[in-house]
């Protein structure tokens, strides 16, 4: 695990809303990730979430935060647990890079490696399900891993467009495999897709900048700055993604968790399955 010894500021466009957006990210003495405003401050694990295709939001009755993900997947991925967020402008967290490269250098730069604690990671007795009810190929599962302390990472995506088809990447995660194989993994979207999100109010801060832009249906055409970074970048982010919305859990998970064509929703749905298994416990 890292512990953070300076905190840091990130800013820039907030992927969906295009608005400025200001966090600052700072070390926590008191232990958890805590949001933290002016005059009211959570932890994360108390939050309620809200997923789609699009982002990871975080709610609670004073106010809603969204696309979270990458922000919390840089952080936690790099073995960061404690740490205050606090949101300084804008209603969601900026979408910097479009993965969590900016956000990981930073850690880098602004901690130091602690041990860890044995009994700080969450551990499971039994397997935890979801599935989307209107298509049973898409679910997420994690099972207990009683021989490794890691988070052991299964997931698989298909995408009718031969840019992406059939991806699937297996990992146990720990920081260098964080910051060498995940980090740098951009977020993408479909060209056919591009007027629709616009037009309810997402990705106004995507660009070539921070973003791939897959060509439709039958091409194998795509946009991307200095090319794809990896032939299968694309489940790569899928993974990225996973990692931050189990950051929501408030600890570690040590579990062997296989995804297959899942994305935020499901996740989510399984991080508030796991709550309340561990609320019950």
């Amino acid at each position: 695990m890292r512990k953070l010894i300076r905190e840091f500021v990130l800013e820039g466009a907030g992927l969906h809303t295009g608005l400025n957006c200001v966090l600052k990210i700072s070390p926590n003495d008191k232990g958890g990730i805590i949001f933290k405003f002016k005059d009211f401050e959570i932890n994360i694990e108390k939050l309620s979430l809200r997923g789609s295709g699009r982002g990871s939001d975080y709610i609670c009755d004073k106010f809603i935060i969204r696309t979270c993900e990458h922000v919390l997947a840089g952080l936690t991925g790099m073995g960061v647990w404690s740490a205050e967020l606090v949101i300084l402008e804008g209603g969601e967290f900026p979408a910097l890079d479009g993965c969590a490269e900016l956000v990981s250098n930073k850690i880098l730069e602004n901690s130091e490696v602690v041990n860890d604690a044995d009994d700080f990671n969450l551990k499971l007795f039994a397997p935890v399900y979801v599935c989307d009810a209107n298509n049973s190929e898409r679910f997420i599962a994690a099972f207990s891993n009683v021989n490794d302390n890691n988070l052991h990472v299964t997931y698989s995506v298909n995408y009718d467009t031969p840019v992406i088809g059939s991806q699937l990447l297996d990992f146990n995660l720990d920081f260098n495999y964080f910051y060498k194989n995940l980090a740098r993994a951009r977020t993408f979207a479909m060209r056919s897709e591009i007027e629709y999100l616009r037009a309810h109010g997402m990705a106004l801060g995507g660009s070539l900048e921070n973003a791939i832009l897959v060509g439709n249906k039958d091409s194998k055409d795509y946009e991307a700055m200095g090319g794809l970074r990896w032939p299968d970048e694309f489940v790569r982010h899928k993974a990225l993604d996973l990692i931050g919305d189990l950051a929501a859990l408030g600890r570690p998970l040590s579990a062997h968790v296989i995804a297959c064509k899942a994305g935020h929703e499901l996740h989510l749905k399984l991080v508030d399955k796991l709550r309340r298994l561990i609320n019950i416990k």
